[in-house]
């Protein structure tokens, strides 16, 4: 059985100073491989223990910052360790401050390079906002993309839609920071049927298709109520639609 750990947070007055001294910080997580730095910098108690525990868990490293079989092995990894713990959560910026900044750390900068101000703004905080900022997290957005993609009735190939999405991300960015990304039927029958129409079209994608899609679901949402689309239904609309964007593309 692995060893339990509780779930921290980073506390508010720790929150506070992150944000006012983002200079600071930016400078000594691009200069310092390790953390220790943050408990002689930040105010302390820098963390808030939760009473919920979880599994403690590892992640691999990814020196190179691209290796798409690593990035879905570590997102399937934060998704299964994090998956039983409370939406409120997953989706406070605190929870993942804790990841990026204490447990893991090193990983965090390796698997996105800090390369000023805006990396942490924008991604280990949750400053573009709350959908935005938990869809752009360094690891994060690891969690929401298995947590939207998982097809539990698929048994061994149930995150055949996560390592699609990984292989090429803009089919999936499109789609997580709108409204009707909370409906998980929704995405999975959207991305299953970009999927089928690529694979029954057989030339090569065109990635300007995917914010079309997304304009299209939200065309569909003004007329019809998308929580009551079907996952085979959307899919249907969308494999018709992806064809129909794919001609338009490639008949220029």
């Amino acid at each position: 059985m692995p060893n339990q750990i509780h779930v921290k947070l980073l506390s508010e007055n720790a929150l506070l100073y992150l944000k006012k001294n983002l200079t600071n910080v930016t400078k000594n997580i691009q200069e310092n491989d390790n953390n220790m730095w943050i408990y002689t910098t930040f105010p302390q108690p820098m963390f808030v223990e939760k009473k919920i525990e979880i599994s403690d868990f590892e992640l691999q490293d990814n020196p190179e910052s691209n290796d798409k079989e690593i990035d879905f092995k570590n997102s399937v990894t934060i998704y299964e360790n994090l998956k039983s713990l409370p939406r409120y959560i997953v989706c406070d910026e605190k929870f993942w401050l804790w990841l990026h900044l204490e447990k893991f750390y090193s990983v965090a900068k390796r698997m996105m390079r800090v390369r000023g101000e805006s990396t942490i703004k924008d991604h280990w905080t949750h400053n573009p906002g709350t959908r935005r900022g938990l869809m752009f997290g360094v690891l994060s957005r690891c969690f929401f993309r298995a947590a939207l993609t998982v097809d539990e009735s698929k048994g061994v190939d149930k995150y055949e839609l996560t390592k699609w999405v990984i292989d090429n991300p803009e089919r999936f960015r499109n789609l997580t920071w709108r409204s009707f990304s909370s409906e998980e039927h929704l995405v999975r029958g959207i991305l299953r049927g970009e999927k089928s129409a690529l694979e029954e079209y057989g030339k090569v994608e065109n990635n300007d298709i995917y914010s079309e899609i997304s304009k299209y679901v939200s065309v569909i949402g003004s007329v019809r109520l998308l929580d009551k689309i079907s996952e085979e239904d959307i899919e249907r609309m969308i494999h018709e639609k992806m064809l129909e964007l794919l001609d338009g593309v490639n008949n220029k």
